[in-house]
């Protein structure tokens, strides 16, 4: 069986732009959640209920551990991720491609 033709199909690199996409769109929504779920003193919420909102968000490849940081910063809520995505590529290698993605919401 010649492998090269289906490797040439290969679409693996595409759950790499999901994963990123998916960062991005969890980070945005974790974001807009801390700012419009502040308590009636005019404190913001949790960090870890800002970081679990934003892990219920994502929808790619499934995590290891909660990539998401929250704080409340001088531009608004700021939500990170950091995420290390592991590709393999048959014969070619495994190579570690560092994602991240953050948003600020006022």
């Amino acid at each position: 069986m010649n492998t090269f033709p289906r490797l040439l199909r290969c679409e693996r690199g595409a759950t790499v732009a999901w994963t990123l996409g998916s960062l991005h769109f969890a980070a945005e929504s974790a974001a807009r959640y801390a700012s419009l779920n502040y308590d009636s003193s005019g404190n913001p919420p949790a960090a870890s209920t800002v970081q679990t909102y934003a892990l219920n968000a994502y929808y790619g490849e499934s995590l290891s551990s909660n990539p998401f940081t929250y704080s409340a910063t001088g531009c608004g809520n700021t939500v990170t991720a950091a995420y290390t995505y592991s590709l393999a590529i048959p014969f070619a290698g495994t190579w570690s491609i560092p994602l991240s993605a953050a948003a600020c919401f006022p």
